[in-house]
């Protein structure tokens, strides 16, 4: 404060479109608007909520899977998955995996993207409880 002036704006409650909630021994850091924000932009909103992501199997690029008609809202999708694994760890890997197809998508690698969002239209609240320096995937 001797260098610079400074305000005290008090606890952060929203961050670069992280939540940050204080709780009982830590904070809880989630996306739920941010997700909420994805759904309604791709219309999944209202879909069924899946339990399950992708399996653990490598997507393999099809020769029978059409292209997807539209490659630069794959890209966008995929980027705004990417910017969720900040607190949702437990999408990384599945995000990853249709991470790969993003220089020549087919309609396969835009189903499992779906699929990603549906798992995540049943998680909304998921995120990140950061307690004592420690991080674990809790809701709070």
């Amino acid at each position: 404060m001797s260098e610079f002036s400074m305000k005290d704006l008090g606890l952060v409650n929203f961050f670069l479109g992280i939540s940050i909630s204080a709780c009982k021994g830590g904070y809880f850091l989630n996306q739920s608007k941010y997700i909420h924000d994805l759904l309604n932009r791709t219309g999944l909103f209202s879909s069924k909520p899946i339990n399950t992501l992708l399996s653990s199997k490598s997507l393999i690029a099809s020769d029978t899977s059409p292209p997807f008609y539209d490659p630069s809202l794959y890209h966008s999708l995929i980027g705004g998955l990417q910017y969720l694994t900040f607190t949702r760890p437990d999408i990384a890997f599945s995000v990853s995996q249709v991470a790969q197809f993003m220089h020549s998508p087919l309609d396969i690698h835009f189903t499992a993207v779906k699929r990603i969002l549906c798992y995540m239209c049943g998680s909304i609240n998921h995120g990140l409880f950061i307690l004592d320096g420690s991080i674990g995937s809790l809701t709070c």
